[in-house]
This record gives C-alpha cells, sequence and structure tokens, in this order.
C-alpha cells in the first residue's frame, strides 16, 4: 500500500530462512475489512501533505501455505506441512517462531501452526477472524437466555452472531444498513434483524428485549430492564457508540469488536447511573496462554477450525471472492465503494 492509499504488486527476492526462521509458500491470503480497509481509507482520504508522512506498507495478516524450508533451529514443522501463519498478501512469508519472547514482535512475525486435514484452505483462513469474534464474545460472558445485538454485519459481525446463538443467546438481534447482510445473518442465527438506515434502531432494540420482570429501586427517568443485556460493536462506524448505551439494559455490556478509530461525544450519565460496561477488545498479550485466561489466541483458532469441521460454525456463505492475487487492487477499489457487493475476499497465489 502505498502512502495515497493505492496498492499495487512488488516483485521481490525470496530469501532462504535464518536457522531459527520457517519460509512459508504462500497458497491462500484473506483480506481484513476492518484493519485492511481503515487503512486504505485513512491515507485515500488524507490531504496530500498528510500523506507524504505516510510510508509503504504491507497488508494482510491471515495466510495459507506450505512450509518450503525450516532453519537448523526448528523442530516442530517441516517441508510440506501445510500451515496457518500471519503472512502479509504475498507468495512467500518468513516466521520466527522465537519472536513471541520479544516485547516488540507481533503475531504477524511468529504466529504459525499446522491446519487439520479436514479443513480447505479457505475453512481453516477463517480461524484468524474467528479468533477476533470468538474473544469478543468470551469478552461478553454471555449466559443461556441473555439478550444480545451484533452491531455490524460484515463477515466478523457475521461469526460473532453465529457464536453468540452458539452460546445460547436469544433473542439474537443483527444490526446492519445492507438488506443483503440482514438476510445473511437471519439465514445464520439472528433471529430479528434491524435496517439502520430504514427504522429506529434504538425502539426496535427495546421493543425485543422487553423483560417479565423489573429491578427493584430503579433510578427515576431511566427505563429499567429493557434493553440488550449484551451488544457487540462489530463495525468501523464510531458513530453508533451512543445509540448502543442508550440501548443497552441496566448493567449491560459493550464489547467494541470493530477495527474504528477517532472520538465520538457520549453521555457519561448513562454509563454511570446503569452501571453500562463499555470494554474493548484487541487481545493485547494473548499469544500464550494464562491460569487466569486460558483462552490464548492459539486456543480459540484452534476452537474455531473445530466448530467449523463439526458443521457448528458456518464459513462457506461468507465468502464472495476468490481471485488471483492480480486482481487485489480491483477488489480494495471496490470495497472502497461500500459494503454492497462482497464480503469475506481471498487472493490465491497457487
Amino acid at each position: 500500500m502505498e502512502p495515497n492509499g493505492e496498492t499495487h504488486i512488488e516483485t521481490v527476492t525470496v530469501p532462504d530462512p535464518a536457522p531459527d526462521q520457517i519460509l512459508v509458500r504462500t497458497v491462500l491470503t484473506q483480506v481484513s475489512a476492518g484493519s485492511e480497509m481503515n487503512g486504505i481509507r485513512r491515507r485515500r482520504t488524507a490531504t496530500a501533505a498528510v500523506q507524504v508522512t505516510f510510508a509503504p506498507q504491507g497488508m494482510g495478516y491471515t495466510a495459507i501455505g506450505y512450509v518450503e524450508a525450516v532453519g537448523r533451529e526448528i523442530t516442530d514443522f517441516a517441508p510440506g506441512d501445510r500451515v496457518l501463519c500471519g503472512g502479509n498478501h504475498g507468495m512467500y512469508w518468513l516466521v520466527t517462531p522465537s519472536k513471541i519472547m520479544q516485547l516488540a514482535s507481533t503475531s504477524q512475525d511468529y504466529a504459525i501452526q499446522k491446519v487439520p486435514d479436514k479443513l480447505s484452505d479457505t475453512e481453516a483462513a477463517f480461524a484468524v477472524l474467528g479468533d477476533i469474534a470468538l474473544h469478543g464474545v468470551r469478552l461478553a460472558q454471555l449466559q443461556l437466555g441473555e439478550s444480545v445485538a451484533v452491531h455490524g454485519l460484515g463477515v466478523i459481525g457475521l461469526l460473532v452472531t453465529q457464536l453468540c446463538r452458539l452460546s445460547g443467546a436469544h433473542p439474537v438481534i443483527g444490526v446492519d444498513l445492507l438488506d443483503e447482510r440482514l438476510a445473511l445473518a437471519r439465514s445464520l442465527g439472528a433471529t430479528e434483524t434491524i435496517n439502520a438506515g430504514q427504522e429506529d434502531v434504538l425502539a426496535r432494540i427495546r421493543s425485543l428485549t422487553q423483560l417479565p420482570w423489573r429491578y427493584r429501586n430503579f433510578l427515576p427517568a431511566l427505563v429499567p430492564g429493557d434493553g440488550a443485556e449484551a451488544q457487540l460493536h462489530c463495525s468501523s462506524n464510531i458513530n453508533i457508540y451512543p445509540t448502543m448505551i442508550k440501548a443497552a439494559a441496566d448493567r449491560g455490556r459493550i464489547i467494541l469488536v470493530g477495527a474504528t478509530s477517532g472520538s465520538v461525544p457520549i453521555e457519561s450519565q448513562e454509563l454511570f447511573r446503569r452501571e453500562i460496561t463499555l470494554r474493548g477488545s484487541y487481545q493485547t498479550g494473548m499469544a500464550e496462554a494464562h491460569p487466569y485466561w486460558p483462552w490464548s489466541r492459539p486456543r480459540n483458532q484452534q476452537v474455531i477450525m473445530d466448530l467449523i469441521a463439526r458443521g457448528d460454525l458456518h464459513v462457506k456463505p461468507l465468502i464472495s471472492h476468490v481471485v488471483p492475487y492480480r486482481e487485489a487492487p480491483a477488489l480494495y477499489d471496490l470495497m472502497m465503494n461500500g459494503g454492497t457487493g462482497w464480503m469475506s475476499i481471498f487472493f490465491d497465489w497457487s
């Protein structure tokens, strides 16, 4: 990606792996519509003076491929292993597993795991975005029968919708602007959907979450009981935060899963007096399991792959494009034009 947000394909020299590295020959990469498109959008909408401050940047963080060569210190992987790694969009990626111990490294540097034979390449790739969705659902701490609203029904939102259903939430309310995504959400387990461009989101969520009981001694002028007990923000639109706060039940939880930046005014009295929890979901420091939080990123990814293999998590309906890598620039232009006509996009490097 160039400083002006345009994308192009480069030819590079493939290095030999160092003693502690693994060279992966990539066959498939998946686009992250959140992180990648936010980066492109930020650059394309910046002024010329700001654009010159950006450096060229690789894109992507999900790759499926085969181990082509390993350094002499590598014992857990061998040439021919099919793997999932954090590679950028490209034909090759170098992985350094030992970098997991370095403070300045990212998952792209060290993340790699073998892929079960029972999954196709496209299915296995969803382990990464699925991990992001699953972490957000875990933070929501859903109980059987709790109401949940999912705001934004892109790939992450539709994975979240399914995971909320699997967690026993009810009703599961999907909110989006596009009818095609609302229809897909209903087919994947949403019990109710709201078109945010045509309906009053706040009123609809409250009408769908009326409870037969009320908390005692609730504060005057605050609606008791009604509202979603959990809400997951899976959109790039930060401006819906205030609506989500008003649509929350007393002591409701709001989990911010979507990749956003910027600021928006919110009414602090709503958070304060109704004890609403507003929490980010980013998985900082989740590379390894801990006794007090065993759900590391590798473990979550294994859970996602197992759910897909068992037929409990459906990802094939989320795939809109599997195209040769040379079509990548055109696909980014398509995504810049809005959410219509695409869902999950893959680039084929085989």
